[in-house]
């Protein structure tokens, strides 16, 4: 051949040149070789390691404020303790060899070592059964998980004890995540990790956004609660892997505006070898956060009602009391303040409650909002709704209904409506309308509701006011309360004259929820405006350039007008300006300094359903000032043990409220700087 003929030939040069041709292809073979052949099983190996799980990264929540930016709730970060398996491993099989059986026996040295007859002693291992070896590896784990708990423990100062069954179960179906063994370290515990620890045991701190409310139990049943739950909400990945923990507002503001506050997860990728240890992660993509949330609360106001109502509930230990209180802007229907007692904190669910705790809670029913969540009977109160019908259908305030005495009780008086007596808290004697309103006399208004203003007249106008229907302020945690129809008031309906007097009392067919009478005095306070009741300002959402998308929801939303005369309005309102203002007036307790209120107390009795009395529904419903409003405050309270009347146990209540709203009215703006 003309190559090996050329190679032949004395030529130095060529041959130089072959053998390194030569040489090259033979290191190539050889490290050809070496990956396919030598090298096949850690190639092997490295290619089963290359498998990806999926992370869901959960957002952070939005913030809630009040109508000045004051924040509800907000995020703090929590850090926990926590051991990663796979910086463990290494001590798994240490302490696995460690523990593992092992028997020792004598040989004798062959023939041939006849120099060396003394026998040799030889270790080896015990031949296991596989359900054995896996028995073992978990005695192995937990030991060395254990010691690093102990130690980890140590360093920060308090006892610390594996949970061997958590230990297990996060082993086996999370290996690639950390193990949490401490939650929400406080600033000591993290000073003292970050001074004493020096690595070895496989821990970390993990820092996890947690829901804070600040303010603690301040606005709790409108905040609302949370519950844990790492679903996918509507638009995510469903697929995960591994979810971190993740909350979902169920009522309240957090529930009206989950989908909102609760942002869009976020995914991780995390590279796993074959026995599912983490080698390497990555952020796909990063958590879009939540969006702030604007009410129209005004926190002080929240914490004056609060307050008041906390303060009068405490004058009488012993007695099984609730409350609520509803304050609402009359000239657009802006929730300034909305309470509820008894009262829960927030921040229990949102961090972890305790059973007793969550025990207790259900026991008192503390978690019901009694602001919109619950029917009550509102007696007296009503009896603005009948004095208008009554009004517009030409009473005349000024006409003298006589009050009979009370055979049983002379020094009040009572009505008979066919053979039914019917008792008045109101003395015997000359009553015209604002006297009978001042003294809410059940005879006066039994008569002209049924005489002059009629039941159909009055249910067409309660529809007006849309009692009997929700006000749609929060989903699910709302009763549209109880209101007769047109056709059930109708005589052919099987309808008495015993219950039109109930309704002209405002017992009966009548239930209703206080954020339903603060719209109804709203409007009375307004001149005949219904606006829908309105709790959110904004909602504010952060996008990907940096600026914020805004929702505004606009206040003054009106559901109905009540058409009733001007005259009518006038009349009432000066007769409720006396209740508090005059000096027979039921509701004197509610009276501050520099401002004139005009309200309406109540008192109705709760029945079971054999009709035997089991408690009293305590009312104060107003609005200010008389001249010109601006606000109506609404206060309930209800007990089966309490006595006294709305005027005795509520006024005080709304006094304080409207002392508040005075003094912040009074105290001196901040002067703006250019």
């Amino acid at each position: 051949m003309l190559v090996v003929d050329e190679l032949k030939k004395n030529d130095p040069q060529l041959r130089l040149v072959a053998l390194v041709l030569a040489g090259g292809l033979c290191v190539l073979f050889a490290g050809l070789w070496w990956v396919q052949v030598v090298s096949a099983r850690e190639f092997q190996n490295h290619r089963e390691a290359q498998a990806y799980r999926t992370v869901r990264l959960p957002a952070v929540r939005g913030k809630i404020c009040d109508r000045e930016g004051r924040v509800l709730a907000e995020n703090r970060p929590r850090y926990n303790l926590s051991l990663y398996f796979d910086d463990l491993n290494d001590q798994f099989k240490k302490e696995y060899e460690r523990i593992r059986p092992v028997k020792i026996t004598a040989s004798t040295p062959p023939f041939w070592q006849f120099w060396n007859r003394a026998k040799t002693m030889q270790t080896n291992r015990v031949k296991l059964k596989q359900n054995q070896i896996d028995a073992l590896m978990w005695q192995a784990r937990g030991n060395v998980a254990s010691r690093a708990v102990t130690e980890l423990g140590r360093q920060l100062g308090e006892p610390l004890a594996l949970d061997l069954k958590k230990f297990m179960r996060s082993y086996e179906q999370e290996r690639a995540m950390p193990f949490t063994i401490l939650s929400d370290l406080d600033d000591g515990q993290i000073a003292r990790f970050h001074e004493k620890y020096h690595g070895g045991l496989g821990a970390d701190l993990v820092l996890q956004p947690v829901r804070s409310y600040p303010n603690d139990t301040t606005a709790a049943h409108l905040l609302g609660e949370l519950r844990q739950d790492d679903s996918s909400l509507e638009g995510e990945e469903s697929f995960f892997n591994y979810r971190l923990p993740d909350y979902r507002g169920v009522t309240g503001i957090e529930g009206k505006c989950n989908p909102a506050l609760h942002g869009r997860a976020g995914v991780e990728s995390v590279l796993v070898n074959n026995m599912g240890y983490r080698m390497a992660d990555d952020v796909g993509t990063p958590p879009q956060p939540g969006a702030d949330v604007t009410l129209t609360i005004d926190l002080d106001l929240q914490r004056a009602a609060e307050q008041a109502l906390a303060t009068e509930i405490q004058k009488f230990p012993g007695n099984k009391i609730n409350g609520a209180v509803v304050v609402m802007d009359v000239r657009n229907g802006d929730v300034l303040a909305m309470v509820s007692s008894p009262v829960f904190d927030p921040n229990d669910f949102a961090q972890g409650i305790s059973p007793e705790k969550y025990r207790q809670i259900q026991e008192l029913e503390a978690e019901k909002n009694r602001a919109t969540f619950e029917n009550y009977a509102p007696g007296s109160i009503f009896k603005p709704v009948v004095a208008l019908a009554a009004l517009d259908n030409g009473l005349n305030p000024f006409e003298i209904y006589r009050v009979q005495a009370n055979p049983s009780k002379p020094d009040r008086g009572c009505i008979y409506i066919g053979k039914r007596k019917i008792e008045d808290t109101a003395l015997p004697g000359d009553y015209d309308f604002k006297r009978a309103l001042i003294h809410s006399s059940n005879s006066y208004f039994i008569w002209f509701g049924m005489q002059t203003a009629h039941i159909e007249n009055i249910v067409a106008l309660g529809k007006k006011f849309h009692f009997g229907e929700r006000t749609e302020l929060f989903a699910n945690q709302e009763t549209k309360g109880v209101f007769p129809t047109a056709t059930q008031v109708l005589k052919r309906s099987g309808w008495t004259d015993g219950e039109t007097a109930n309704v002209c009392i405002g017992q009966g067919a009548v239930d209703v929820t206080p954020i339903q009478i603060a719209v109804a005095y709203s409007a009375i306070a307004n001149g005949g405006t219904v606006f829908w009741p309105r709790i959110i300002s904004r909602i504010s959402s952060p996008d990907f350039s940096g600026a914020d998308a805004v929702t505004n929801f606009p206040a003054a939303q009106v559901r109905d007008h009540l058409g009733v005369k001007p005259r009518s309005l006038k009349i009432l309102r000066d007769a409720m300006f006396a209740d508090v203002q005059g000096g027979e007036g039921t509701g004197r307790k509610a009276a501050v300094a520099g401002l004139n209120i005009c309200a309406k107390t109540g008192t109705a009795q709760v029945q079971d359903e054999r009709n035997r009395l089991t408690g009293h529904n305590y009312w104060f419903a107003s609005f200010a000032p008389a001249e010109s409003p601006h606000y109506a405050v609404v206060v309930l309270l209800q007990s089966p043990t309490l006595g006294g009347s709305g005027g005795d146990n509520c006024a005080p209540i709304a006094h304080d409220i409207y002392e508040t709203m005075v003094r912040k009215e009074n105290a001196p703006k901040p002067v703006a700087r250019n």
